[in-house]
């Protein structure tokens, strides 16, 4: 007997790669813009988590010993929430044939609605299995988005957007949110950079080789005869830092930035209940 689940699995792989033209209509389109925004994205609000090993820590504020790292907003999250779920797969890859990435790091959901998700597509797990899953996607160098995201509470049939936290482990390649850019400003501003970090380049340092170019997946850089940076499209990712083989781009830290984010996460869904 097919299920919902089923059913939605099998929309997402027959229409994920067209969801760029899909995008680009929020713009050509009030009607489907109203539509899409009340449907997959009202009362969003999801922010990108850098990469740990992209970060350096802002020494323009008096830092404090042992400064967190970016992973410890999912750390802490994960700790509190009394419900988390993992996908065997990630939707995204499979949907995209992904050559680069390993498709059986999926998303995490945190939260009541994660009760609520078909044994089909995924489990529950412990803490400590969530937090292994985490380390694994860092090592296989995903980068990871979380918070409300109204989409995956519709297509997993989870019940309140407000009772599912979404932590996704995305690469560059497949990302639903490559397709960023196309969407209306409206619907695109609710995902953001994590709050307290900045994009930082060394003009001198830069040598354009172009990899970071290839690193961005929102089109963020352009690299001609000299580096293009639109920090409209950025979410400061960090994978373009990591990647420069000179030093020349950098992703600046404020201390504080950690315990921001968490605030700003915390109040989405109420993981503990």
């Amino acid at each position: 007997m097919i299920d919902f689940t089923d059913i939605s699995v099998a929309i997402i792989r027959r229409t994920f790669r067209s969801r760029f033209k899909l995008a680009s209509l929020t713009e050509r389109s009030v009607i489907f813009r109203n539509l899409v925004r009340r449907l997959f994205f009202e009362g969003d609000d999801i922010q990108v988590i850098p990469r740990n090993s992209s970060i350096e820590i802002n020494h323009r504020i008096q830092v404090p010993e042992n400064v967190a790292l970016p992973s410890e907003v999912l750390r802490r999250m994960i700790l509190r929430s009394r419900y988390i779920f993992r996908m065997d797969f990630c939707i995204c890859r499979v949907s995209s044939g992904c050559s680069s990435y390993p498709h059986d790091l999926g998303c995490l959901f945190l939260g009541p609605g994660a009760m609520r998700i078909s044994e089909k597509v995924g489990r529950l797990i412990s803490a400590e299995e969530a937090l292994e899953h985490i380390e694994r996607c860092q090592e296989a160098g995903l980068v990871h988005i979380i918070g409300r995201n109204r989409i995956d509470s519709v297509w997993l049939n989870s019940g309140p957007h407000d009772e599912l936290l979404s932590v996704c482990s995305c690469c560059e390649c497949c990302c639903l949110w490559k397709m960023t850019p196309l969407l209306s400003e409206d619907i695109a501003s609710s995902i953001t950079p994590m709050e307290g970090v900045e994009l930082k380049r060394e003009e001198s340092s830069c040598v354009l080789c172009g990899r970071c170019e290839e690193a961005c997946f929102t089109g963020a850089i352009a690299v001609g005869k000299e580096l293009e940076h639109d920090a409209r499209k950025c979410l400061i990712c960090g994978r373009c830092a990591e990647r420069c083989p000179e030093g020349a781009i950098k992703i600046i830290m404020d201390p504080e930035a950690v315990d921001e984010a968490i605030k700003r996460v915390e109040v989405l869904v109420d993981v503990e209940s």
